[in-house]
């Protein structure tokens, strides 16, 4: 019997090995190893489903708004127009729902805005899980008490500066800002912000008249997470845009070698694509080129005119033509 307790002790008192720790630490090991990648790219790919999911939701506030609008997507200067112009007791009023088209209201702040203001969707939903940038946030100070029609207020759109109708004015004691496009530090800054991860297909010009509606154009690239600034692929088509590889949008799903994007089609489909030049996608034919760069004005623009406007997906930061063609772009 005491013999027993004596090896009942024995046997409690011993523990591992070192070797025994070691093959155990090393199992472990390798086990991370094999599965830190997989994890990774679990994650990457929930993200970039995620990111697919919100350009749908978007697209799909766009064709529910239309339903409103004789089938127009979230224009603006036809929600928030300009004074009446007519021979009515009406004339130099504004007037919900009458008046001429404020073309040069149909920027992507705005369009955006105005989206949010009426609850199509909401700020969180503009910003993708995989934005690179740190200059693009959350609108999170967005107020919707300023909705008031009766006195043609849409959206806070500040005021207008007469001398550059594409930047508002506004009270230095109030700290709410307006929604912002501006990446390329328009505002006086080094470097400008963003609300929004998304470029679309721009409101003015042809591509407006023809695709920013709910025409269910399987074919028609409507909105996408943002591109290279001016598209540039390989440095060779703009002589003033950065390296196509120091642009941080190549990190929203593509590492950080090639740009790879959700982009959102006009019958509400979502495809990633890997390529600012897509195979099999209607392009309007400037007589210059046989395929569309997602992201390049890719014909000259005639600034009296407008004609020759060729750009695909954008962020509009200011519409400097009266006629409401001549944009500004800027996707960086």
């Amino acid at each position: 019997m005491i013999h027993m307790i004596h090896g009942i002790r024995r046997i409690r008192r011993r523990g591992f090995t070192l070797i025994e720790l070691l093959t155990v630490m090393a199992i472990i090991a390798l086990l991370v190893g094999l599965l830190l990648p997989a994890l990774a790219k679990a994650r990457a790919k929930a993200q970039q489903t995620k990111d697919a999911t919100q350009v749908k939701q978007i697209h799909a506030a766009w064709t529910t708004f239309s339903h409103d609008y004789n089938g127009l997507f979230p224009t603006p200067g036809i929600v928030n127009r300009l004074p009446v112009d007519d021979d009515t007791n009406l004339s130099g009023l504004d007037v919900p729902g009458r008046g001429p088209e404020d073309v040069q209201a149909n920027n992507s702040a705005f369009m955006y805005s105005l989206c949010i203001m009426q609850n199509y969707f909401t700020p969180q939903i503009l910003v993708a899980p995989t934005e690179p940038s740190g200059f693009v946030a959350v609108k999170d100070d967005f107020d919707w008490t300023l909705y008031r029609p009766i006195e043609d207020t849409y959206w806070d759109s500040g005021q207008y500066n007469m001398n550059d109708y594409s930047k508002p004015t506004h009270s230095l004691v109030n700290a709410y800002k307006v929604f912002s496009v501006d990446l390329q530090g328009d505002n006086g800054q080094e470097q400008g912000v963003c609300n929004t991860s998304y470029a679309h297909t721009p409101i003015t010009g042809i591509r407006k008249v023809r695709e920013w509606r709910a025409s269910l154009n399987s074919k028609w690239a409507a909105i996408s997470n943002r591109g290279p600034q001016d598209g540039t692929p390989t440095g060779g088509l703009c002589s003033d845009c950065p390296p196509y590889e120091e642009s941080i949008t190549l990190e929203f799903h593509g590492g950080d070698k090639q740009w790879v994007g959700n982009v959102g089609f006009n019958d509400n489909h979502v495809e990633l694509i890997q390529t600012v030049f897509p195979e099999g996608l209607n392009f309007l034919d400037d007589g210059i080129t046989e395929s569309d760069n997602l992201f390049y004005n890719d014909a000259e623009v005639d600034c009296s005119t407008g004609e020759g406007n060729d750009i695909w997906l954008t962020l509009i930061s200011e519409i400097s033509s009266p006629t409401g063609i001549l944009i500004i772009a800027e996707c960086d």
